[in-house]
């Protein structure tokens, strides 16, 4: 039987000339980077559209720059068919609809650490404010009154700072707060008590943080779920805060329940509240937030925390940088749905890269049908590394014939998980035949290989196992099914198997120069590496040739191969 296996490819209608669009205002030395590292690009500003609005025309561009501003909906990344990357000038992505980028495909970044400063010290000028009544006491004098007694403030020195988050930020504000003399108490799932012990920091549950702390202060990202970090701070965490406590929120808006904190303010259980973020923005007619900007007790900004000059900058230079850096072909260093990768561990997993996504890319060809179970064994130095990237590219290589969406490192183990696709790996850094061996080993749904064990029929073997390495720099296919071979996975390859006997290369060869098909590499894969005795009469033993071609392979000439009686299962794939 002849088969012929050409890869699927999907339309391509991206427009050739690249397109960046700026939906919010970022700073110039942002716009000017990309047009400078881009200069073939098009960038366009389009402020204040609407989701409908940039849903229409989302679909001409390649990247999207946003603020806080525009929302990137499921609706907007859906219509943007030509869209690789979202980037955020800014921390928080909570108003971009990551889940849907993901499935879709498109990298979401943001600027984790362009804006550090700027809200670490935004926090600490909240938290003074609060102390000594700074806003009102400003504008009592300015509207003609010297009411010094009303105005009594506190001391921070000595008081207990309670830091709810120690990321980046919160720990920027926790230094800065030791240096006023504070005492720091924080709670983070993720921070050792270690960790913060050598930055002269305490931690704490989250209840003990909340009834200790003199002041508290959020740092934390908004989730939703049962075990997000929306409402974060609600009825139940104000009434067990310290009597007289001082709240400040230079986060996220969602992080605290609106109600309940004007609720605690009225009632006195606070002695006030320090508001840069709000769950609306602008505020326009929410009645709650109304009352708590109206509220003598409340100290509010329009959100900036990261409204500084270097801030704007770094945030808007790091992102340009990030989406040049992938438009060009490269990987973001603050991707926030894909793994973070080093540029020093790119390098070396690059090649293998590749290499995984062909061996999976020539087994659908070689083994089209339905997978449930695959198990993938490193062998070698190579298994010392974050894989994650490795197995991305085998997915992609797998999917990319039968997946309607582009698949790429983003979504390819969503797009796994949604096709009932197990995959499960075996880590060595003994080497096996090669020094760095990647083998791909296809199961049954009960978890057994389907590779037959022993000798298979003349037309009924599978090739459920297929072994690579990576030979100076370059791929190589060092085993396919029972046969070790090696051969570079590009272009037009034929395989077929063939009695293990003499004439067989000759007969392939004669047949494909009658075809004026010129052959690039030819190898025969025995089952054994090692040399053996033929035994002559012997016609038991098969080998697999492999025969890469610089042509496609007329179909007369595949079925006459096929025909010889000697060479059966031809196969032709497209790498």
């Amino acid at each position: 039987m002849t088969q012929v296996h050409e890869p699927t490819s999907k339309a391509d209608n991206s427009p050739q000339t690249i397109r960046i669009l700026i939906t919010d205002k970022i700073a110039r030395e942002g716009i000017d980077l990309l047009k400078e590292q881009m200069p073939e690009a098009q960038v366009d500003e389009r402020r204040g559209l609407t989701p409908e609005q940039l849903a229409e025309v989302i679909g001409d561009y390649h990247a999207l720059i946003v603020r806080s501003e525009t929302q990137v909906t499921a609706d907007v990344l859906s219509a943007g068919t030509n869209l690789k990357i979202v980037g955020r000038a800014g921390v928080g992505v909570d108003n971009i609809d990551t889940n849907a980028a993901t499935r879709l495909g498109i990298i979401v970044v943001n600027s984790p650490t362009g804006n550090i400063m700027a809200a670490a010290e935004h926090t600490i000028a909240m938290l003074m404010s609060l102390a000594r009544h700074v806003p009102a006491a400003n504008a009592s004098i300015k509207g003609g009154k010297w009411d010094r007694s009303r105005f009594m403030g506190i001391e921070v020195r000595n008081r207990v700072l309670g830091v709810i988050g120690l990321g980046k930020v919160g720990m920027a504000v926790a230094r800065r707060a030791l240096g006023l003399e504070m005492q720091v108490v924080a709670y983070d799932p993720f921070v050792s008590p270690e960790q913060a012990r050598k930055n002269g920091v305490e931690m704490g549950t989250f209840e003990e943080v909340l009834t200790r702390a003199d002041f508290l202060t959020l740092h934390t990202s908004l989730t939703s779920g049962p075990q997000g970090t929306r409402g974060l701070i609600s009825e139940h965490e104000l009434q067990i805060m310290k009597p007289g406590a001082r709240l400040i929120n230079c986060a996220r808006g969602g992080l605290i329940n609106e109600k309940a904190l004007l609720n605690a303010l009225n009632e006195g259980r606070l002695a006030g509240a320090a508001l840069d973020v709000f769950s609306q923005e602008p505020i326009r007619d929410d009645e709650t937030l109304l009352q708590l900007l109206a509220h003598d007790r409340v100290i509010a900004t329009p959100h900036l925390g990261a409204s500084t000059e270097e801030a704007q900058v770094g945030v808007a230079t790091d992102v340009a940088e990030q989406i040049v850096s992938v438009l060009n072909g490269g990987f973001p260093r603050a991707a926030v749905n894909a793994p973070l990768i080093l540029p020093e561990t790119l390098k070396v997993l690059e090649p293998y890269m590749t290499l995984l996504e062909k061996m999976g890319r020539l087994y659908t060809q070689l083994q089209p049908g339905p997978l449930s179970k695959i198990e993938v064994t490193y062998n070698g130095d190579i298994a010392s590394y974050d894989l994650r990237p490795l197995q991305a590219a085998l997915i992609k290589g797998l999917l990319e014939s039968v997946s309607e969406a582009h698949v790429n490192m983003i979504n390819a183990q969503l797009l796994a998980k949604e096709r009932g696709l197990e995959i499960t790996e075996q880590k060595s850094t003994t080497p096996a035949e090669f020094a760095n061996q990647v083998t791909l080993r296809v199961l049954s749904p009960n978890g057994n290989s389907s590779s037959f064990i022993g000798k298979p029929g003349i037309e009924d073997e599978h090739f459920d196992v297929i072994s690579g390495a990576v030979v100076y720099d370059e791929p190589r296919i060092v085993r396919v099914g029972r046969y070790w071979t090696e051969f570079v996975p590009e272009g037009y390859i034929l395989f077929c198997r063939n009695l293990d006997q003499p004439g067989m290369i000759g007969r392939a060869g004669t047949l494909l120069g009658k075809a004026q098909v010129n052959i690039r590499h030819m190898d025969v894969g025995p089952v054994e590496r090692k040399p053996r005795t033929r035994v002559p009469g012997n016609t038991t033993d098969t080998a697999l040739m492999v025969i890469s071609v610089d042509d496609a392979i007329p179909d007369w000439a595949l079925r006459e191969l096929s025909e010889t009686g000697d060479i059966f299962g031809v196969t032709v794939v497209n790498l």
